[in-house]
C-alpha cells in the first residue's frame, strides 16, 4: 500500500474558492446581488410581493410576475429602475427590463425572487 500523502501546508477558503469559481463567476454573483438591490429600493413592497426577479441574460432583466395588471404598474417604474441599474452597473449593462405574466407563480403570501 502506498502511503497518503499529507498536505505541507493548510488551504485558506479563498484558494479553494479561486479553484471552484472563475473570476468571471464572481463578476456575475456581484452583478446580480447589485440588480437586487436596486429592485428592492425602486419597486414598492405591494409590486414586488408580486414579481420575482428570474434571470439576466444578454443585457435583458427578466421579471416573472402574477398577473398582466402588475406588468403594467411595473411598466410605470421602468424607466426608473433602468436609470438606477445604468448609476449602479454602467450604462449599457442592462437595457432592457422584461416583464411576463406567469401561471402559478406564488402570490404575496408566499412569494419569493430567485435571482440571486
Amino acid at each position: 500500500m502506498s502511503r497518503r500523502q499529507g498536505v505541507t501546508r493548510p488551504v485558506s477558503v479563498q484558494e479553494i474558492l479561486d479553484g471552484l469559481l472563475k473570476p468571471g463567476d464572481w463578476q456575475a454573483l456581484e452583478q446580480r446581488r447589485l440588480v437586487r438591490e436596486v429592485w428592492e429600493r425602486v419597486v414598492p413592497g405591494t409590486l414586488k410581493a408580486q414579481a420575482r426577479l428570474v434571470d439576466l441574460k444578454r443585457r435583458e432583466l427578466w421579471v416573472a410576475v402574477t398577473a398582466s395588471p402588475v406588468v403594467q404598474e411595473l411598466q410605470f417604474l421602468k424607466p426608473r429602475l433602468l436609470e438606477e441599474l445604468a448609476k449602479v452597473l454602467g450604462t449599457g449593462v442592462i437595457r432592457e427590463v422584461r416583464f411576463r405574466p406567469v401561471a402559478g407563480l406564488p402570490h404575496p403570501e408566499g412569494g419569493s425572487e430567485t435571482l440571486e
